[in-house]
């Protein structure tokens, strides 16, 4: 009973504990739900800013890509041009060779144009990876968007290709431009093919210097496609942290329904300890009153049987006191009347014969006192054996009791107190064998002390006695 009632209080410290980490693992919930809140918010507004850009970006390139066609068939035209020009300058003669070389004047500076163009188109291009590569914004929400940033990679490889077709086909025409040159400087005067060859030598640079700077475009493409796997790589990183965090909640939210059992079972034990106390509490204040109970009937017996012992002795005591007595008032009175028979017989005889008798008669009179005297003796002697018989019986009767009382206290324990109204009704049936016990403990009044021999008379008695003794 005592280990149940104080089990509670060392569950309740470790309750407390469950509930204390339950609150932090609460609290850390609540923080991470926040954090992924802000991180929610914040990846929208990235993602509305990287929408608007998609948005810019596509119309910059479509606007691009119809400069890309222009020049693209810019360049096919000049192709046709020169391959006219070249038949022309196979089929004429050196007539019509002034007439070509303002046509080659012509087409070097539509020549001199396309490549303006090209070179403002490439440095637009250059200006726009520049920007990619500092707007980091841009980077964030990428992680979030990877098909449409390999789309634009995709889109930007196929423009590079195209630029990349431009300048070789500016290659070509350079190398066109350089044999017609070489055809010119055969025909022509020599200062305008000098003028000719700086032209196209500074188309040339210009075409390098072009190349040079979409070598670095491509460069820079080469980055921002590191840069991406990086993203990817932040991304996976990203899901696995938000997988985690899921299961977090998870294991969270087993923990909360875990903690909602223990609090009912704690509940539940309480519950029961209460009424363990409760009980236990009856129990005692049944206990204590059976005890007081049994006290008091315990007190009750030994007061009547003390009584009744002590006045049953004292009654016998004093009926055989007055028999004793009896007896030696008449022995006495038969002395006195012997003295007076010897008194007077004295005075009528005077032999010898006479004193003769009255010695014998006295001498019988002395062994007769002494043989009373003895037996009253014996008398008391029995009357110590007949006490020390009554007070072991009384013993015993105590020794019943208290087995009594012990198997009644061990019967009401092992009840719980259900037969507490039958405790005040037990109370008579004690007395009542407590009386039997003291009627069956009266010792027959001509019983020999000795062997137990029960006599008529108490001379029968007293002659058994010095049998017995002898």
């Amino acid at each position: 009973m005592n280990g149940n009632i104080s089990g509670p209080p060392g569950q309740s410290v470790a309750l407390e504990e469950t509930v204390k980490q339950m609150n932090n693992l609460i609290q850390e919930n609540r923080d991470l739900k926040e954090a992924l809140r802000q991180t929610n918010l914040t990846m929208k507004e990235r993602f509305e800013g990287l929408t608007a850009w998609r948005e810019k970006q596509r119309q910059e390139r479509d606007f691009m890509e119809s400069r890309l066609e222009e020049a693209r068939s810019h360049m096919q035209a000049l192709t046709l041009e020169n391959q006219e020009l070249s038949k022309k300058l196979e089929g004429a003669g050196g007539e019509a060779r002034s007439t070509e070389l303002e046509a080659l004047r012509a087409q070097v500076a539509r020549l001199q144009a396309e490549k303006n163009d090209l070179v403002a188109l490439n440095s637009e291009l250059q200006l726009k990876a520049e920007q990619d590569s500092q707007d980091d914004s841009f980077i964030e929400v990428i992680r979030v968007r990877r098909p449409d940033l390999s789309m634009t990679a995709s889109r930007l490889d196929s423009e590079g290709v195209t630029v990349s077709q431009l300048l070789q086909s500016l290659r070509n025409e350079t190398q066109r431009c350089e044999r017609l040159e070489a055809e010119l400087q055969a025909s022509a005067a020599a200062s305008e093919v000098e003028n000719l060859k700086s032209q196209v030598m500074t188309l040339f640079k210009e075409l390098q210097q072009a190349q040079s700077k979409l070598d670095e475009a491509e460069g820079m493409k080469r980055n921002l496609q590191d840069r991406c796997r990086e993203v990817e790589q932040d991304v996976v990183t990203l899901k696995a942290q938000l997988e985690e965090k899921q299961a977090m909640q998870l294991e969270n939210d087993r923990l909360k329904l875990q903690l909602g059992s223990v609090q009912t079972q704690t509940q539940i034990e309480q519950r029961k300890a209460d009424e363990e106390r409760n009980n236990l509490a009856q129990l005692k204040d049944a206990y204590t009153k059976l005890f007081e109970d049994y006290n008091e009937l315990k007190e009750e017996r030994k007061k009547r049987e003390s009584l009744l012992v002590e006045k049953e002795l004292v009654d016998e005591l004093q009926r055989r006191l007055s028999a004793a007595e009896e007896a030696l008032a008449v022995k006495q009175s038969r002395i006195d009347e012997m003295k007076q028979d010897m008194f007077l017989k004295e005075k009528e005889l005077e032999t010898i014969s006479v004193f003769q008798a009255q010695a014998e008669v006295y001498s019988s009179d002395f062994y007769a006192e002494r043989a009373a005297r003895e037996k009253i003796h014996e008398e008391k002697e029995r009357l110590a054996a007949q006490l020390e018989f009554v007070k072991k019986q009384n013993s015993q009767l105590q020794e019943e009791v208290d087995s009594l009382g012990r198997r009644s206290l061990n019967e009401m324990q092992r009840r719980h107190g259900s037969s507490g109204g039958n405790a005040h009704g037990a109370g008579p049936s004690l007395v009542g064998r407590g009386a039997d016990w003291q009627h069956q403990g009266n010792i027959p009044e001509h019983a020999c002390p000795k062997c137990g021999e029960i006599l008529p008379d108490l001379d029968s008695l007293q002659i058994h006695i010095m049998d017995c003794i002898n």
